[in-house]
């Protein structure tokens, strides 16, 4: 499906190693996105005899009809689909593109009007509630395997305000481990990577005295005791997470999440609401209800501009409770 991406290059007479440095600026998880929306599209050429590489604005507009009300695509997935089909499709007897036809461009403030972008959630979960939990996982030296790598897992989300890709991204080889801190350099490519912005730094400082540490909820500690129990058999796997089972190799991203879904569902929370990717909300949503500072939240996060967060990320409580947020906001 990569190649109708390139077909708009090719057809220019550009050089194949050209065409694939263009490619390459869509990234895989885009060009996985964007495929969805153009197989729809062939399907629908395909049955009507039409190109798929060449259509009048007409045709274009039945096939957003068929995923406005077939399809039940939302406003923002119908922008995606539109986004799709800039990448390859030429509108016929037309000076417009498929981004600025007019007519196209009124049908989505239809869709707009009939069917509105909602946020996906409209409050969050209390981190209190996962924190109690994690606080009955303990001690370290008591817990399988399993539970050992979920909380870490759970307590890395939670404090770090990461998302699940870059907890998947921690390696060894870029970590710095002291008595009262760790702290990791990811260098591949996240979502927020772009030029002059790539890399990131995430530093974790151990729970702190006075009064007595709670080591139930340091991630310090936990670190430790996960890097000594794995030292024997995860080999040359140089990521932080690996697998509780046999052959203990690197995990997937997916599985980060459904370790950290399970540690949701123990603790209590609704995860068919709340998927893994809300352990954001809920603790950047903390850090605000505790006077963080906006800055030190939008730099925990990743984030370059506060509305952002604003916008998607800082909710109200599900329930009042009272927050643990100091665990969330040291630097």
């Amino acid at each position: 499906m990569l190649q109708v991406l390139k077909l708009p290059f090719e057809n220019s007479g550009m050089s194949s190693r050209t065409v694939d440095i263009l490619a390459a600026s869509w990234r895989a998880s885009t060009q996985r996105h964007y495929c969805t929306y153009i197989r729809k599209w062939r399907k629908l050429c395909t049955l009507k005899k039409e190109s798929h590489l060449h259509a009048k604005i007409n045709f274009v507009l039945e096939f957003f009809t068929h995923m406005f009300y077939e399809e039940n695509l939302s406003y923002s997935a119908m922008n995606s689909a539109r986004s799709a089909l800039v990448t390859f499709l030429v509108l016929e007897d037309e000076q417009f593109t498929v981004s600025t036809h007019p007519l196209l461009s009124r049908f989505m403030r239809g869709v707009f009007q009939l069917r509105p972008p909602r946020p996906r959630y409209s409050e969050i979960w209390d981190v209190n509630i996962v924190f109690r939990y994690l606080r009955s996982l303990a001690p370290a030296n008591s817990l399988s395997l399993k539970q050992l790598t979920m909380k870490l897992c759970m307590l890395l989300a939670l404090i770090s305000t990461q998302r699940v890709h870059t907890l998947h991204c921690l390696n060894l080889d870029s970590m710095i481990l002291k008595q009262s801190m760790v702290s990791f350099k990811v260098n591949e490519h996240l979502k927020q990577s772009r030029p002059g912005n790539f890399g990131l730094d995430v530093l974790l400082k151990a729970y702190p005295p006075p009064p007595p540490p709670d080591r139930r909820l340091c991630v310090v500690t936990y670190i430790k005791a996960y890097l000594r129990r794995t030292k024997e058999i995860r080999g040359e796997e140089s990521h932080l997470f690996i697998s509780f089972r046999k052959p203990f190799k690197r995990v997937t991203a997916q599985t980060i999440s459904r370790w950290i879904k399970e540690i949701m569902t123990g603790a209590g929370i609704d995860t068919t609401m709340f998927s893994a990717h809300s352990t954001r909300a809920a603790s950047s949503s903390a850090a605000n209800r505790a006077d963080a500072p906006i800055p030190l939240i939008l730099a925990k996060a990743g984030w370059s501009k506060e509305r952002t967060f604003r916008k998607f990320y800082d909710k109200p409580l599900q329930e009042e409770g009272q927050c643990l947020s100091q665990l969330i906001v040291r630097e």
